[in-house]
This record gives structure tokens, C-alpha cells and sequence, in this order.
């Protein structure tokens, strides 16, 4: 998902992709903002599952294990904390397209400017 993005941050520093530089800067402080919140769920994800909860039997002890690794399992296990880790490094693309398709429409107002300045003398 994360490379849909880095392709449209290409578009923009070609200058083929272009957002009015206020709307680009909004939509990423937008994503900054939905990082932070994404970044503090993840954190919570280590205490989202109390395993002794579960009781003593060894039954009981796997399935607590079980969904603590659910929820904070290593690379490749498909937990919470890898799918929101994803999420974060996507979001954090399109901030990095926003701010590149910004600019990149900066860039051409400020060369339209600049060509019109020049033909008016």
C-alpha cells in the first residue's frame, strides 16, 4: 500500500502530480496527526492481553499465549502490532506524496509567476 504511495510522491517531484499547496499541507498534518494516534494504539498492544488472566490450567496458558500473540507477535505473525505497524509506514507515505505534490504545485505558481512577470516588461 505504502508503494502506491511512494509512486505518487514520484509523480509530484516529476511535477506530474500536483495538490494546492494548502490542501497538501492539511491533508499531512492530517496524516501526522493519525500517525501519532496510530503510533500510541500500537504501544497499547503490549498490555492488551494479560495472559495469567486466562488461569492456570496448561489449556488456559496456551490460549492466553495464543491471542498475546495476536496481538504483539514477531515479524510475519499477523499480529495487531505488525498490521498497525503497516498502517503507520502507509499513512506516513501519503503524508511524504502530500507534501511532495505541494510543492510540486508551488513550484509551477511560482514559475507561471515568474514567466508572466517576465512577459509583462
Amino acid at each position: 500500500m505504502s508503494g502506491d504511495f511512494e509512486a505518487l510522491a514520484r509523480e509530484a517531484v516529476a511535477g506530474e502530480l500536483r495538490i494546492a499547496s494548502g490542501a497538501a499541507e492539511a491533508c499531512a498534518a492530517e496524516c501526522d496527526r493519525y500517525v501519532q494516534e496510530l503510533i500510541a494504539l500500537r504501544r497499547r498492544t503490549a498490555s492488551i492481553v494479560n495472559v495469567d488472566s486466562f488461569g492456570t490450567l496448561n489449556s488456559a496458558t496456551m490460549l492466553g499465549a495464543k491471542f498475546q500473540e495476536l496481538a504483539v507477535g514477531g515479524p510475519g505473525s499477523g499480529s495487531l502490532s505488525e498490521a498497525l505497524g503497516r498502517h503507520i509506514e502507509a499513512v506516513q507515505s501519503m503524508a511524504d506524496m502530500f507534501r511532495k505534490a505541494g510543492a510540486a504545485y508551488t513550484a509551477t505558481e511560482d514559475g507561471n509567476a515568474a514567466d508572466l512577470s517576465a512577459e509583462a516588461r
